[in-house]
């Protein structure tokens, strides 16, 4: 359609709820709906007649209305969100539609605008925003409480396995110290018995001889239990030597060949420290005999930094990519989570890296004062 005369006749503009807008090529107002009154207060006898630039156009807006309009005398529309400063000085947000009228010739002769009211959807934007961040506030307060809640859990979980080694400790002493004493004095009384056992009938002598034998099976197996528990020399004489201990032990169980080595400048972590090592190191040995179907394994403890590092390493089948996600996403077996917790609780992190050619489970402890010596190399 070419004219704003024209454009200006058709009685639907006078009806439509949106503001319609009609000026010149200089941008004087020849046109003024009734929507556009009711929207921005003024009547059309206010308006046509003056420059829209100096009706609805603003200080902070009057860059972003003259590149418009000079879009519109190339003639390009434009669409989007503008402020329109309405007669009370409300800044308006509105949705306008700029388009250009052209003659005959195809030059630009005024300027159609139309705009809808987007104070709703404004309103609808802010309730939205707000409702946005009350929620990103509760879902910050309810991470919150649930790493306190972790937090306590962990430290509930290092204090259970404390205690657990504390009463490893306490039934390991009371199992050498009064069974196997009690133990010992069976033996000692069946010795006497043995020693006039030509006394005896045949079969009484053969009891006798038998309940010797069994009897110093049970002291084995209590003794072995007992260390089991807590070895003596882990706060006798020390990790190395109780590791030396424990792994000739399981060379002999599961005929699997164990390499270990502790330097001999390592130094003696705190009592906590060396029982979670020698737990880690006892978990993963047990988990290469049960697993992996090595027949090698490898023992380093090192000092990295400031930090010790325990490395168990196996030659075997590797942990299947499924079960080594689940476990590094902490859904493990109890004694792996075990492992971990014992680790975490004490500042350190464990790693584990596994293929078809070998398992390496990596815990690293901070470095802390120490104060004699670990008992050599193996």
């Amino acid at each position: 359609m070419h004219g704003k005369d024209k454009l200006s006749d058709i009685p639907i503009l006078e009806a439509v709820e949106v503001a319609i807008i009609i000026t010149d090529a200089a941008g004087i107002v020849t046109y003024w709906n009734p929507f556009a009154e009711k929207l921005y207060g003024w009547a059309p006898k206010e308006v046509i007649g003056r420059s829209i630039m100096g009706i609805t156009v603003t200080t902070e807006t009057a860059e972003e209305a003259e590149k418009h309009m000079a879009s519109m005398m190339a003639g390009h529309g434009w669409s989007g969100e503008f402020a329109v400063r309405c007669k009370n000085g409300e800044l308006l947000p509105a949705l306008v539609t700029l388009s250009p009228l052209s003659d005959e010739a195809g030059a630009t002769i005024g300027i159609v605008g139309v705009s809808q009211d987007l104070r709703a959807r404004k309103q609808i934007e802010d309730e939205l925003s707000e409702a946005r961040a009350e929620l990103e506030r509760r879902v910050e307060e309810r991470t919150e409480e649930l790493g306190k809640a972790n937090e306590s859990l962990r430290d509930l979980s290092a204090s259970l396995l404390h205690i657990k080694d504390q009463e490893g400790r306490r039934l390991a002493r009371e199992l050498h110290d009064s069974v196997g004493q009690l133990l010992v004095a069976i033996g000692m009384n069946i010795a006497v018995v043995q020693a006039q056992a030509s006394k005896l009938d045949e079969a009484g002598a053969r009891a006798v001889a038998e309940n010797g034998v069994l009897v110093q099976e049970i002291s084995n197996e209590i003794r072995t239990i007992s260390h089991l528990l807590h070895p003596p020399m882990l706060d006798e004489v020390g990790l190395a030597s109780a590791l030396r201990w424990y792994i000739d032990g399981f060379r002999t169980r599961s005929g699997i060949t164990v390499a270990m080595h502790v330097p001999t400048d390592l130094g003696r972590p705190s009592a906590e420290t060396e029982t979670a090592m020698f737990r880690v190191i006892q978990e993963c040995l047990t988990n290469i005999h049960r697993h992996s179907g090595s027949n090698t394994a490898a023992i380093r403890i090192y000092k990295e930094g400031e930090q010790i590092v325990v490395a168990a390493e196996d030659s075997g089948k590797g942990i299947p990519p499924e079960k080594l996600r689940r476990i590094r996403n902490g859904q493990s077996g109890v004694g792996l989570r075990g492992m971990a917790e014992r680790i975490r609780h004490l500042g350190g992190d464990l790693e584990i890296q596994s293929t078809t050619a070998g398992t390496v489970v990596t815990a690293k402890f901070p470095l802390e004062a120490r104060s004699e010596q670990l008992d050599g190399v193996l």
